[in-house]
């Protein structure tokens, strides 16, 4: 087996990587916010237009405060993408939404592994 034998990220890669695992708590509870409150659900069924920030809010009955952070979160992530200021999911974030598998694995890290990974 020839596998885990060099290094093979440049620096900036490796900057990059490293910066992407300190954040990745944030990451996941951002990403699943995103998916249990709905929010990816909406932006799906307006997927031909896409949606405002307002609208969304309206919609889901949450303050626009925390849908903004939200969205800004999912835009660095890259599950969204906006245009016009009008929000449409990228390919990811279509698959956070709709993959039974990833759904399964996200719910059981949040439900089981999420707070005993702390100890």
């Amino acid at each position: 087996m020839d596998f885990f034998k060099e290094d093979k990220l440049s620096a900036l890669e490796s900057i990059e990587y490293a910066q992407w695992i300190a954040f990745a708590p944030m990451v996941f509870q951002a990403s699943r916010l995103l998916r249990d409150k709905g929010i990816l659900a909406l932006i799906q069924k307006n997927r031909k237009k896409g949606i405002d920030l307002e609208s969304i809010c309206q919609e889901l009955s949450l303050p626009t405060y925390a849908v903004r952070v939200l969205l800004e979160s999912g835009l660095g992530i890259g599950l969204v993408i906006r245009n016009d200021d009008k929000y449409s999911l990228t390919k990811t974030g279509h698959f956070l939404l709709t993959d039974a598998l990833t759904k399964a694995n996200m719910d059981f890290t949040h439900d089981v592994c999420y707070q005993a990974l702390f100890h």
